[in-house]
């Protein structure tokens, strides 16, 4: 009970919504288990009115729903155990819709849908013969490993998301040509994909509609530059 009143959206501590932060990639992560339904910002309010327009109170749809009550459960302690928020757990609704064999145009794979390369990087087996990215417990802790070190990297999750979205090098060099900017700045200044600067607010509306604690209404609810 404690933990919760501490953590709930309404007794966060304020934070400038634009106010930039040293960027200091390979940096140790920041508070890495902020409730990401916590994050304020209107592109998230419009995507949340969106979601609930489209499918209801959880803004799911409801074949994935159903796939999301079978996996979610499994998913979620993996994500707790690495330190992150438990939110992230709802990645794969964007991702995969919760198929556990699902595949992306480009290469992707899995809950995660990620690629030969990052999942790889991040521990996987991906060979003809065996590929782990089809394994959703080993696939959700490889994620795992890579949101945390993007977090780390650039010590913000609206930027951490996008860079999981669009690549790292997407996202640097957006940041190279503003190096202070937040997410949201880079995303008013076309910076960013087109496609990222609809799914990060569309992730966040979603973790906002299914996270505990999160459903303050939009007026209670901070900003954060650097979490």
């Amino acid at each position: 009970m404690l933990l919760a009143a501490l953590t709930a959206c309404g007794v966060a501590p304020h934070v400038a919504p634009l106010e930039p932060v040293p960027k200091a990639p390979l940096a140790r992560p920041t508070r890495a288990t902020v409730q990401l339904g916590c994050i304020g910002h209107p592109r998230i309010d419009v995507w949340e009115r969106r979601l609930r327009e489209r499918h209801g109170r959880t803004g799911i749809p409801t074949a994935t729903a159903e796939r999301e009550a079978e996996y979610l459960p499994r998913l979620q302690p993996l994500v707790a155990a690495g330190g992150l928020p438990r939110g992230l757990a709802l990645l794969p609704v964007i991702e995969s819709g919760f198929r556990p064999r699902a595949r992306g145009r480009a290469g992707e794979g899995g809950l995660w849908q990620l690629r030969p390369a990052t999942a790889r990087r991040f521990g996987l087996i991906v060979t003809h013969q065996k590929d782990e990215r089809f394994v959703p417990e080993r696939a959700t802790r490889a994620a795992v490993r890579y949101l945390a070190y993007l977090h780390a990297r650039y010590r913000d999750w609206p930027l951490a998301l996008a860079a999981y979205n669009a690549g790292e090098g997407r996202i640097d060099r957006a940041l190279a040509r503003r190096p202070r900017a937040s997410f949201w700045e880079l995303a008013h200044a076309g910076l960013v994909p087109r496609r990222s600067r609809q799914y990060v607010p569309r992730f966040l509306a979603l973790v906002r509609l299914n996270e505990p604690g999160a459903r303050d209404p939009p007026s209670t609810r901070v900003a954060r530059r650097g979490e």
